[in-house]
């Protein structure tokens, strides 16, 4: 929708243009789109040839086609297929394609599922191709994507209940159609039940009367309607399906409740009447007693009696009380009901029933009677229906039939009278006798019954409880007032029984009529749970005999049919009055304190609950106090002024706004209860402190909470009539948000998306203060809702307002595209193609951005580079794009878009297509011969194959020359300038002789061939040539004559081809003057250059300049000629220039002529060439400089850069022009981009930056262009002036013109300029010394230089990568010791300078900046006066912080400058100083230059003068410097900090190696496996126990063990595990055990421990242990992780340790423990070394040898580091931080040292030597010492031993074998003799590399190197060092000493660790002894052998 009505609004504004304009008529749709699915194309009510409709997909595929009478098989008026439209596809307001296709298809994918109802539009907006805007414009296509949607509903009856076979109209609406959708309707038991409907079956649209709801009546409005009538045959629930059968998951349903529509009320039955004598007369009476109740009676008049009633279950008979009984005893009551309904409200009835000799009459109210002859023993049967309805009646009955007269004659009338239906059977037999029955029905149309099980009888019972004052009690009970003939049916039974319940005291029965009158006041009135009024009470006293409670039974009767019985006791008790509750309202009963707001009102009320029977009196008192807080009591002797409160003597207290001041308050609420005669007094209190607080803030925004403005309008945002309730003192805060969503309101964070405005950062409004925003016209987007909030704040309290405001859509874009170059239905390849597409309703406020798009003919975009083929991007609103760049066109024509949107949302689109006329192709050239000779040589250029259907092709040969590479033209794409050898239409041309070649090219000379076509394209083909130099046997000026000769005639030729003539005759003269320029580099043969040249120019002034052909030639030639600038004269110079001022004027003419640019500028860069050559001429010769001259030329360069004006466009990338002597920059744009322009920051050294207004002094419009020119010449063009040698800038001239409408140059004047020149020099350098003072706290630097009375203003700038603050201090003289500074400043990075005394004024500055200090002219003079001699010498000393340790003459540079701004206007004025100043962005880069020229311009001479101004930038004479640092800076001593820090070290290292090497050699001697002296030889049992001790704190254990092995054939005793001398059970270590058994045990189940009560350490953590059987080499494991410890209750404490199942994955953590310990022993190169035991050959000796080096290694790299970084300085703080950082980077690379050197150690290692016992001698018992073995012993015993082998499944067996072993050659002897050898493997597992042997001596000169380089360099280094850098090298060499130990180690330890836990781990993942040991027994006979 948003599409279309932009496009409607452009369609408005195109109408709008002009009265003559046509009106815009929209043309047909050129597409039809639509979207088959599977469901087939949908519909909608809506639908139109415009409008189509989609089913919901999360993908839509959508088909386009031509529509009717379009597409490509229509041909135009050309006899051309029309080209396709180009159509924007937008979903939702947002494009999603750009198609220019006949047909196709387009897939959307349209996200989430709409809610029902809603729907995506898709809106595709087609424009034709074939003509423009608006004219083309076509219907927009709207798709709207939506769900099915239904509603299915009853149309009639609109009731809860439907009868039986009642008509039920049943509706439902969709909102889509389709031909292949069917509706299944479906409800069982319906009348139809089932029927398939098609949609295309939809009727009109339903009256809007007939639907249940009004917004179902308008969502069907737009639907299709469906109608459809069933009926019930039986009652129920019923239930409606309506589907569709070919879409899934779409079905609706509805419930229908369906009841009978009569209702059984009662039956009689009369006994056998005669017909003659008893005749029937019945009357009957229906009343509505109330709202719910019916009653009924039927009488017989004739009082027959014998009648049987019976009746619903829902009736209750009554004789009703009111109505009197029948007065004569003729009649008789037959029936008399009353019933329950629910319905609307019944009227009073009656009516008659006669039957009298077969007649029956009936009567009916005011209805006339009705009377049947029933015709009794006509028929055999017979039906009525009596249906009253508006006075007509409807009967039918049987036909008439013969029939036997002893046959019962049955009649049958139905009979029907509003509410009521009577059902009438009359049986007559043998035409004497019959029989009446009736039946009674309710129409339920009118009423529904309610059932028995509704009505309970309603009744309440009270007890008022003993009076206060007498000696009985009341019984209250209650009843709904009954209708007066039904409260004689009401019978209430009282029974008082004793306290046992065993007698009856007193009985009572009450009627209706004993009921009292107000019996609520004897029951507490707020007890009722009923409205009193509505009830009827009665009361029954009762006498209290005791104060117990007296049992009662109330029996409750109605008319016999329904009773209720209820027990309610009477209390006798005697109540005293009390107060059972005061507490004065709040919203949380637990809260003490209300918040009120001072400038609201508030009510305070009290729940005032009294227990009394009697009549009470209420005094109420209310007292306010102030309180300081709920904890301190206030003063009650002080309370507050209640006069103005309401209510102070009631329980509801009203305090009005602003009574109380702010604070805290505490209300007191005091009741005095008094009884009626009574002097008893009942008090109660309750508090409540109430907090008042200020008021909220009242926010408001005037227009209320929603508004719309005017895209356009100017509008306001008023929130002045926001306030602060409390007071209207003090200012109240405004501030403004706004946003698109306001769900941003809820976090409050700002969404770039959602910013209403460009300049919006956050979610405030651009301003956003102040009570009142002023929105200017256009400043947001249009057809947009914003949100804006406005917060107010006072304090601390907050409160805010919302207001959405809709902007209007603001007009539509008018696009006023025009081409401004190459505009031809086929464009020229060969030049530019220039577009304006200026949107000319836009304004530089709306930000219009501009898009360009290039597609091709298929309506496919192209991939085009809009960079380097276009000077202005495609983001522009001009458009030009480079010659050459269709020279080879892809497709046959193109479509250039282009689409502009403005930020406030409107946009517009225009396409232009375009073809491209292809040049001539498909040929080739080439040239005979290939070499030759200069000026000799006939060259012949001969070209073929070429053709183009515009034909005929012309060729032109052009010779090349050196000006493209000399002067450049940027906007040129090829320059192709040099003279035209051939120009016709032949493909050959004549002999010709050609110039020099290029010497540096082996004389190679290139040649240009353009074969043009008749429109203008052409193809060029370059060949190239070698011609040599001429011959010496050839005469130069013989050929130079002729060629001018020859050059002369032709120019003067007036014949027809004189165009070709002169073409030919400037080849010519170009011939002569190159030869000119060959002779003038050949010093053998010299020609009079300076006459000759002088013919030449003359030779050219004779041709035309008609063409730009001849403008061509003449160009070349003047070039040429003057390339040679010392050979010219004055006068050849003077005729050049006005050959050349008509030649520009010819080429202007031209470029007015053919609009065409690039031809054009090739020739300007030929003039150009020839300006500097002229200028270079008069500036060689000072002497005779040529003002006119320069002038002249100056005038010529402005035609030409008007000439190239003509080809830009505004916005575009600016055109260079460079020559050998100057440099132009051409610059056109609009004003908007140009007036008041400076940055902020600038990176240019030549920039322009003006301020221009018109002539008159007006301001420009935004949309006025302007060029700009800007000269730059590195030498000054007027050396005749002043100054000259003093200017140390480049010279800039500029020009400023406004470009009217046909491109002429109107000058513009300008009101300011900054001008930045690039400096030159005019500075002195200096590179200051730099370094700490003689104290060391900062850093310190000076020079100085002499003064005098008339030295100016003298700027200095400091050049430092620092960024620090400088303090500059100024002194006078050379001596600095104890001087005071006469000035001082404070130089800044980041701020310009500032002066640190009051005394120092820089007012007579101009520059400032950062680090630019600034020595005032006042302040110099000062200083020369005082001293009192011609010249003065200052010191400048810079002081900063300490960041230097040593001197420097890198770290700062100081530049010292001081510089003037020149003027010239015009190049006959003078410099002039006083125009332009200098600027404060002046530096030693560049000079700033601000130029004001407000004063009234000069009129202009009569002669053309030139409008360029130039500017320049001189020195001031500049002080000699001589550099201070020497004198103050400090001398730095040697610091010994390193040398004592090695010496340090190894001191340390020395006393750890003592320690070291002792426990290595104790840890080589104790390695013994123990075995215990209590071993028996004649022990079977032999088993080696290993003992892991825990290395955790205090692990270790000094106290005896005693340790028991549990087997599978029994235990061992307890035995204890002596080790003395020998230490065990020590922190880490690993004990094993010998221990033999009295007999084989079997394998291990367990093992016990038991500790000793005696000794030290009584605790000990068992890690693990193993156990291995000797003899069966099996091993079993133990995973303990236990403490064991004493207990004094229990000191023969056992410990049991189960195997542990090598099957089962260990847990987690314990294994996690086990390895981080054992890689901190084995890998931790420093814990290691005091760990402990040691595992493996890597000493300890060599852990610490190994530390040394790597130590001693990272201070090394540290120092390496310092030494690298010396003159890196930074402050204070960032060093020490380094020197963490250098310690963490050191450490990190001493990582592989480290490692390379412990692996040498570790797996290069011999294997250890056995392990074997060692047996002592017995000793005495009292101390019974172990037997150890000791490993150096082992081989003396070296016996051989047979190895028990087999196992036997008997204990018997086995143990009779190992015992006979033992027997013969057993472990020991009697004589306790050892014969064992017990040989231990190598202890490196598998797993690890092994190195060879004598990588333990690299290692060892690792160290020793490492150890030894590292201390000599670290001295050397150190001993030059300061203290301050020794002590950074020392945090950083303590950080890597600590990242290593701490860090490096045990982070690898932990994460391997770590690591290894991922996966299940087992018990053979752990290293365990028997791993590395292997025990072998022998037998004896060895030992015996020993023996």
């Amino acid at each position: 929708m948003a599409a279309l009505l932009l496009l409607l609004l452009q369609l408005l504004a195109c109408c709008c243009r002009g009265s003559v304009a046509s009106p815009v008529r929209l043309q047909p749709s050129p597409l039809r789109v639509s979207c088959p699915g599977p469901h087939g194309q949908v519909f909608q009510r809506q639908d139109n040839e415009h409008r189509m409709s989609c089913l919901w997909n999360s993908t839509v595929t959508l088909h386009y086609q031509p529509a009717p009478g379009t597409g490509p098989e229509v041909e135009g008026e050309e006899g051309q297929p029309p080209s396709p439209p180009f159509c924007l596809w937008y979903l939702n307001s947002a494009s999603v394609r750009n198609i220019s296709r006949w047909s196709g298809q387009v897939v959307l994918q349209t996200g989430q599922a709409p809610s029902p109802g809603a729907s995506s539009l898709l809106t595709v907006q087609c424009s034709s191709a074939s003509c423009a805007a608006p004219e083309c414009f076509h219907h927009n296509v709207s798709v709207e994507i939506s769900a099915q949607d239904m509603r299915l509903f009853v149309l009639w009856p609109q009731t809860h209940v439907i009868r039986v076979w009642q008509l039920v109209e049943l509706g439902w609406c969709a909102r889509l159609k389709s031909a292949v959708w069917q509706y299944r309707f479906s409800s069982r038991g319906g009348v139809p039940s089932t029927l398939l409907l098609p949609s295309s079956e939809h009727q009109d649209t339903t009256s809007p009367a007939v639907y249940p709801t009004v917004e179902l009546q308008q969502t069907c409005a737009t639907y299709y309607s469906y109608r459809l009538t069933v009926c019930y045959r039986h009652p129920g629930i019923h239930v409606v399906l309506v589907s569709i059968e070919q879409m899934p998951h779409m079905n609706f349903n509805l419930s229908l409740k369906v009841e009978h529509d009569l209702v059984h009320v009662l039956s009689i039955s009369s006994k056998l009447l005669s017909v003659p004598q008893q005749p029937l007369s019945l009357s009957w009476w229906l009343q509505p007693l109330t709202l719910s109740t019916l009653a009924y009676r039927l009488v017989d008049s004739q009082a027959i009696g014998g009648w049987l009633c019976s009746y619903s279950s829902f009736m209750l008979p009554s004789n009703f009380c009111a109505i009197s009984t029948p007065q004569s005893l003729d009649e008789i009551v037959v029936a008399s009901v009353y019933f329950h309904v629910d319905g609307k409200r019944f009227e009073e009835l009656a009516g008659e029933l006669h039957l009298f000799n077969g007649t029956l009459s009936l009567t009916a109210g005011k209805e006339t009677p009705i009377h049947v002859n029933l015709f009794p023993g006509k028929t055999n049967s017979s039906t009525y229906i009596f249906r009253y309805n508006q006075g007509t009646f409807y009967a039918s009955k049987d036909s008439n039939s013969t029939f036997s007269t002893d046959d019962p004659n049955i009649c049958v009338v139905f009979y029907q009278y509003k509410e009521l239906s009577y059902l009438l059977t009359i049986e007559f037999l043998a035409l004497q006798w019959y029989k009446f029955k009736m039946y009674l029905y309710l129409n339920q149309k009118r009423a529904l019954i309610r059932s028995l099980a509704e009505r309970d009888l309603d009744v309440h019972v009270f007890s008022s409880g003993r009076s206060f004052l007498q000696n009985f009690s009341y019984l209250v009970w209650f009843i709904p007032a009954q209708y007066p003939m039904l409260q004689c049916n009401w019978t209430f039974y009282l029974q008082l029984f004793g306290t046992k319940k065993d007698h009856v005291v007193q009985s009572s029965t009450y009627t209706y009529k004993d009921h009292v009158k107000n019996a609520a006041r004897f029951v507490r009135r707020s007890a009722l749970p009923f409205d009193a009024e509505k009830y009827m009470g009665f009361v029954a006293k009762v006498n209290c005999t005791s104060s117990a409670p007296t049992p009662a039974l109330l029996s409750v009767r109605v008319n016999n049919h329904t009773a209720k019985s209820i027990e309610a006791p009477v209390v006798c008790e005697k109540k005293e009055c009390r107060i059972s509750r005061c507490w004065i309202q709040r919203p949380d009963p637990r809260s003490i304190i209300l918040y009120r707001k001072k400038a609201l009102e508030f009510f305070l009320f009290v729940k005032l609950n009294v227990d009394c029977h009697i009549g009470i009196s209420i005094k109420s008192s209310w007292r306010v106090y102030p309180a300081k807080d709920t904890k301190t009591e206030p003063d009650w002797s002080h309370p507050v002024n209640t006069s103005a409160m309401f209510g102070v003597e009631m329980i509801h207290l009203t305090i009005p706004s602003n009574t109380l001041d702010y604070g805290l308050y505490l209300f007191y609420f005091t009741a005095e209860v008094i009884p009626i005669r009574t002097s008893t007094v009942l008090k109660a209190h309750d508090t409540i402190y109430v907090q008042i607080e200020r008021a909220d803030l009242l926010a408001n925004i005037s227009g209320g909470s929603v508004r719309t403005v005017g895209f356009s309008e100017s509008w306001t945002l008023d929130g002045s009539e926001s306030s602060d309730p409390d007071s209207q003192e003090g200012p109240l805060i405004f501030t403004w948000y706004c946003t698109k969503d306001s769900a941003d309101y809820k976090t409050m964070k700002f969404n770039l998306k959602n910013r209403c405005h460009p300049f919006q950062k956050d979610l405030r409004w651009i301003t956003a203060s102040g009570p009142i925003q002023n929105i200017p016209p256009e400043s947001l987007p249009g057809s947009t809702l914003y949100y804006f909030r406005l917060m107010i704040q006072k304090g601390k309290r907050k409160a805010y307002a919302n207001q959405i405001v809709e902007v209007d859509p603001g007009p539509p874009l008018i696009l006023n595209v025009r081409c401004l170059e190459n505009c031809d239905t086929s464009i020229i390849p060969t030049e530019r193609f220039s577009l304006s597409g200026k949107c000319s309703n836009c304004k530089p406020s709306n930000k219009p951005l501009y898009y360009w798009t290039l597609f091709s003919d298929t309506s496919k975009e192209i991939n085009f580079d809009w960079d380097s083929k276009t000077s202005t991007g495609r983001s522009g609103a001009y458009m030009s794009i480079h010659a050459l760049t269709f020279i080879k066109p892809v497709y046959p024509s193109y479509i250039l878009h282009l689409s502009v949107t403005t930020w406030d949302g409107r946009s517009s689109s225009f396409i232009r297509p375009f073809t491209v006329n292809i040049p001539p192709r498909d040929g080739t050239c080439n040239i005979s011969p290939h070499y030759g000779i200069a000026f000799l040589t006939r060259f012949v250029v001969k070209c073929r194959g070429f053709y183009d259907s515009h034909s005929p092709l012309t060729y032109k040969v052009i010779v090349a020359s050196d000006i493209p590479e000399t002067t450049t033209v940027t906007s040129v794409v090829e320059n192709t300038f040099g003279p035209i050898l051939y120009y016709g239409s032949e493909p050959k041309t004549p002999p010709s002789i050609l110039p020099v070649g290029d010497p540096s090219h082996k004389y190679a000379l290139t040649l240009y061939i353009q074969v043009r076509d008749s429109i203008g394209a052409f193809t060029q083909v370059s060949l190239r040539v070698h011609v040599k130099n001429p011959l010496k046997t050839q005469s130069l000026s013989a050929i130079f004559h002729e060629l001018l000769a020859s050059a002369n005639r032709l120019s003067l030729s007036t014949s027809d081809q004189q165009t070709g003539y002169h073409l030919r005759a400037g080849y010519l003269a170009y011939l002569a003057a190159s030869l000119l320029n060959y002779n003038k580099n050949t010093p053998t043969v010299q020609l009079p250059q300076a006459q000759l040249r002088e013919a030449v120019v003359k030779t050219a002034l004779n041709i035309s300049v008609k063409s730009v052909l001849e403008i061509n030639q003449v160009a070349a030639v003047l070039s040429e000629v003057t390339d040679a600038v010392e050979k010219m004269n004055v006068r050849s110079q003077d005729l050049a220039i006005g050959k050349l001022t008509e030649v520009t004027r010819a080429l202007m003419r031209h470029k007015y002529r053919t609009r065409l640019s690039e031809e054009a500028e090739i020739q300007a860069s030929g003039i150009l060439r020839c300006l500097s050559n002229i200028l270079s001429a008069d500036l060689l010769h000072l002497k005779n400089v040529s003002a006119n001259g320069i002038q002249n030329v100056f005038s010529i360069l402005e035609g030409i850069l008007e000439i190239i004006y003509m080809g830009k466009v505004p916005e575009e990338i600016e055109t260079l022009i460079e020559t050998g002597l100057w440099n132009v920059t051409l610059k056109k744009k609009e004003a908007w981009n140009i007036t008041n322009y400076l940055p902020a920051t600038h990176t240019c050294h030549n920039c322009f930056y003006p301020t221009v207004r018109k002539e008159g002094g007006s301001a420009l419009s935004p949309s006025t262009v302007v060029a700009t020119a800007i000269f730059e010449f590195d030498e000054s063009p007027f050396p005749w002036l002043g100054y000259t040698s003093d200017i140390v800038s480049v010279v800039m001239g500029f020009k400023v013109a406004e470009v009217s409408y046909n491109g002429d140059l109107i000058p513009l004047s300008t009101e300011r300029a900054d001008v930045f020149l690039a400096r030159k020099g005019g500075v002195i350098a200096l590179n200051l010394v730099m370094g700490p003072d003689k104290t060391e706290t900062y850093t310190i630097g000076g020079f100085n230089f002499e003064i005098n009375k008339t030295t100016t203003s003298i700027y200095f700038q400091i050049m430092t990568e620092l960024e620090v603050t400088f303090k500059v201090l100024i002194f006078t003289g050379t001596n600095l010791t104890h001087a005071q500074p006469v000035a001082s400043f404070t130089a800044f990075h980041n701020m310009p300078t500032v002066a640190s005394g009051n005394s120092t004024t820089t007012a007579d500055c101009s520059i400032s900046g950062p680090y630019i200090i600034c020595l005032p002219q006042s302040l110099l003079t000062i200083i020369a006066q005082e001293s009192g001699v011609d010249s003065q010498s200052i010191s400048i000393v810079l002081e900063t912080h300490y960041i230097l340790r040593y001197p420097n003459r890198k770290l700062v540079d100081v530049y010292i400058f001081n510089d003037r701004c020149l003027f010239l206007d015009g190049v006959e004025s003078q410099w002039n100083k006083g125009t332009c100043k200098v600027g404060s962005l002046t530096n030693w880069k560049k000079i700033h230059c601000v130029c004001d020229y407000k004063q009234t311009r000069q009129r202009l001479p009569p002669l053309p003068s030139p409008d360029i101004k130039f500017l320049a930038a001189k020195v001031v004479v500049l002080p000699n410097t001589v550099d201070l640092g020497r004198n103050l800076i400090a001398d730095l001593p040697k610091n010994p900090l390193t040398l004592i820090t090695v010496l340090s070290i190894f001191t340390v290292y020395l006393l750890l190696c003592c320690w070291a090497i002792g426990r290595d050699r104790v840890e080589k001697e104790i390695k013994y496996i123990i075995v215990l002296p209590d071993n028996e030889a004649s022990d079977e049992g032999s088993f080696l126990v290993t003992l892991y001790t825990g290395s955790r704190w205090n692990a270790g254990t000094k106290v005896e063990v005693f340790l028991q092995l549990v087997g599978q054939y029994g235990r061992s005793k307890f035995r204890c595990l002596w080790h003395q001398p020998s230490p065990a059970f020590q922190r880490g270590s690993i004990d094993c055990f010998l221990i033999t058994t009295k007999k084989n045990l079997g394998d291990i189940r367990s093992f016990k421990v038991r500790l000793s009560n005696e000794g030290k350490s009584p605790t000990w953590f068992l890690s693990r242990a193993e156990v291995e059987d000797m003899s069966t080499r099996k091993a079993w494991f133990f995973l303990c992780r236990k403490w064991l410890f004493l207990d004094k209750n229990n000191p023969l404490r056992d410990w049991k340790f189960s195997v542990t199942d090598p099957q089962i994955p260990l847990p987690k953590l314990d294994y996690f423990l086990i390895n981080f310990n054992r890689r901190l022993t084995e890998y931790h190169l420093w814990l290691s070394i005091f760990a402990p035991v040691i595992a493996g050959a890597f000493t300890r000796f060599q852990r610490l040898s190994t530390f040394l080096a790597v130590i001693l290694f990272s201070l090394l790299v540290n120092i390496m580091f310092f030494n690298a970084e010396k003159d890196d300085e930074a402050p204070i703080y960032l060093r020490y931080l380094r020197s963490v950082t250098v310690g963490i980077e050191c450490a990190l690379l001493t990582l592989p040292v480290e490692m390379l050197i412990i692996a040498l150690f570790k797996y290069s290692q011999k294997d250890p030597p056995p392990v074997v016992t060692k047996m002592y001698p017995k000793v005495d018992s009292r101390y019974w010492n172990n037997c150890i073995v000791s490993e150096k012993d082992a081989n003396v015993i070296d016996t051989e031993e047979q190895t028990i082998s087999g196992n036997s499944s008997r204990m018997g067996r086995k143990s009779k074998k190992s015992s006979s072993n033992f027997m013969e050659g057993g472990i020991f002897s009697k004589e306790r003799r050892l014969s064992t050898t017990i040989r231990q493997l190598r202890k490196i597992p598998d797993t690890e590399p092994l190195l060879c042997w004598w990588c333990v001596c690299v290692a060892w000169g690792l160290v020793l190197s490492i150890t030894v380089l590292s201390s000599f360099f670290i001295v050397l280094y150190g001993l030059s060092y300061g203290y301050q850098t020794s002590r950074e090298w020392l945090i950083a060499s303590g950080t890597s000493f600590l990242e290593n130990v701490f860090f490096h180690s045990i982070l690898k330890s932990l994460l391997f660790s770590a690591m290894s836990t991922i996966r299940p781990k087992y018990l053979e993942d752990i290293r365990w002894v028997t791993q590395e040991k292997h025990v072998e027994i022998n037998s004896a006979e060895e030992a015996e052998r020993v023996a």
